[in-house]
């Protein structure tokens, strides 16, 4: 082809791009401004969420507000000094995590292998995160996984790639992935011996969890009486002591749901109370532009909003 041809055949090939590209701009909305909606929903204030774009909190508020001129709903809603996401923008979050991270990591793919560290509790790394894991593996086989599993927090130095999945307060810090509930749970055998009437209830039988939100159930429920059974420091080990025939626990349906699933327990009592805790996912601020730290963010993102539909959607058999 001659340089004439050549230089007609370029300009050819970006009138046609030009077209798709103005036609695209009518069906999507910015990509600038989706970019500032996930990560003000994903970090819970346009504070962080600018700091982290490198922009004032007002630019931040300005792609929300066009965001949602462009889809007709509201995304977020102020509650007291604090902005709060909406059904609506939940769902959008859900959406879009996936979407976001693939385009980041086409842009800038992670080298060929990269580790992630991981820092959670045991409980919820053997209910939870191992159930799922595989399909994380599947979409990111590069990557290595380290798994910890520990009560206290892990500090690595700046910039390493690890992410946590913890259960506590949301003002304590962290995304909310969902939220959970309490309940209590015993084995078929021996929820049937004991009844339903929690004021009944033998003291013990009661097993307890050294750190959880037992008496909170326990007084909505009208239990008259402390728990004297076994306690532990581990809500698994918790459970497995219900699976055992040892007692009744309270837990969090999260991580009971496997077991009540399978028949293994059965829930002793109709009460189904929110908990004052959720399970987070805490990113520390330097690692959070990391391609792998934002491709398990996503995909967790992905996981708890089926998670979150799950738990809303039990009831007892």
């Amino acid at each position: 082809m001659s340089a004439r041809g050549a230089q007609h055949a370029s300009e050819a090939f970006a009138h046609r791009l030009c077209r798709f590209l103005n036609t695209m701009r009518d069906r999507l909305p910015p990509l600038f401004s989706l970019q500032a909606f996930e990560a003000a929903a994903r970090l819970g204030n346009f504070s962080r969420a600018a700091t982290e774009l490198h922009l004032t909190p007002g630019a931040i508020s300005r792609q929300v507000r066009q965001l949602e001129d462009w889809c007709g709903q509201t995304l977020f809603e102020r509650v007291g000094n604090q902005m709060r996401l909406t059904a609506e923008g939940r769902e959008l979050l859900a959406r879009l995590g996936g979407p976001l991270a693939a385009l980041h990591e086409a842009v800038y793919p992670e080298p060929e292998a990269a580790t992630l560290q991981i820092a959670t509790l045991g409980s919820l790394a053997r209910a939870w995160l191992l159930p799922r894991l595989d399909r994380f593996i599947a979409a990111a086989p590069q990557v290595r996984l380290v798994v910890q599993t520990d009560y206290a927090l892990v500090r690595p130095p700046p910039r390493v790639a690890l992410v946590a999945l913890r259960h506590g307060r949301p003002e304590d810090g962290g995304e909310v992935l969902f939220d959970d509930r309490l309940l209590a749970v015993a084995t078929p055998a021996l929820s049937a011996r004991l009844g339903r009437d929690a004021a009944r209830w033998p003291a013990g039988r009661l097993l307890s969890h050294v750190t959880g939100d037992a008496p909170l159930w326990l007084a909505e429920a009208g239990a008259t009486t402390t728990p004297q059974g076994p306690a532990f420091n581990d809500a698994g080990v918790t459970l497995d002591a219900a699976e055992a025939g040892l007692g009744l626990a309270v837990t969090r349906l999260s991580l009971a749901l496997p077991r009540l699933r399978a028949g293994a327990l059965v829930q002793a009592h109709p009460l189904l109370l929110p908990s004052p805790r959720a399970n987070l996912l805490v990113i520390r601020a330097d690692a959070a532009a990391l391609p792998v730290v934002k491709r398990f963010a996503a995909w967790a993102r992905q996981e708890a909003a089926q998670t979150a539909a799950d738990l809303k959607a039990w009831a007892p058999a």
